[in-house]
């Protein structure tokens, strides 16, 4: 695989763009201005957000280093292809199930943001008002970034041809990288389910703010692989290996 073709190569390139730039921006203001006068603020500004790009640079540089590990088969487990029917199914499903979690969720963030500035309404005095339109404000800006986050991964699933790589170190999903070899991530459990159709989910948490964040990503098992499917339910969860023809037949697909 060429490594230009890796997008989360990509990804990490942007991110070390953005962090020469900032970097370049900590450093003009000492010659254009005075540091008392604006500029000292300016640079430690600029200092802290080229850190962030850094630290994405390098996060990113690492997934993209699993991704190539992954797609050369090193770490592969086994591949798997969807026939046309086979993978509208499995995106409709997908779409339904994620519409659903995420309007639930953003009625919840929504309910509080809205109480909370009904209350500086009321109580706020002249700040009040102000404290209420930001909140209503942030209530449609998280409206607009779950509707285009739903939009976009439907139509993601719906215009790529279904396609996933099972490894060791994560699942790469149409596209999209699940990897839990990063720092403190770890894959919690993985289980066969049956639902509108054969489903393994893995399911993987890593550290947040306020704790650990947990995420799931459900792979369809296309059909006449059921075996397969429990044989790599059984290597994650008994560490029991994956047969060796089942194996050499799905890499070389």
């Amino acid at each position: 695989m060429n490594w230009l073709d890796n997008p989360q190569l990509r990804v990490a390139l942007i991110w070390a763009a953005v962090g020469a730039l900032t970097a370049l921006g900590a450093i003009v203001p000492f010659f254009v201005m005075d540091g008392m006068n604006g500029g000292f603020g300016l640079s430690c500004l600029f200092g802290f957000v080229t850190i962030l790009c850094g630290v994405g640079t390098l996060m990113y540089l690492y997934r993209a280093y699993t991704l190539g590990k992954i797609l050369s088969g090193e770490e592969l487990v086994v591949r798997w292809t969807y026939g046309p029917e086979e993978w509208a199914r499995y995106a409709e499903a997908e779409h339904g199930r994620d519409k659903t979690g995420k309007i639930i969720l953003f009625f919840i963030i929504s309910g509080f943001a809205l109480f909370f500035g009904i209350l500086f309404l009321i109580f706020g005095g002249k700040a009040g008002l102000a404290v209420f339109l930001s909140m209503v404000g942030l209530i449609v800006l998280i409206g607009g970034v779950a509707f285009l986050s739903i939009l976009l991964s439907y139509r993601a699933n719906k215009t790529r041809t279904g396609e996933v790589f099972i490894a060791r170190t994560g699942v790469y999903l149409n596209k999209t990288l699940h990897n839990w070899n990063m720092f403190g991530s770890r894959l919690d459990s993985v289980q066969l389910l049956q639902e509108e159709s054969c489903l393994l989910e893995f399911a993987y948490s890593f550290p947040a703010r306020h704790g650990r964040q947990r995420t799931e990503v459900r792979v369809p098992v296309p059909a006449g692989k059921e075996v397969e499917a429990e044989q790599i339910l059984a290597y994650f969860t008994e560490g029991r290996p994956m047969d060796a023809k089942s194996q050499t037949r799905n890499e070389g697909k």
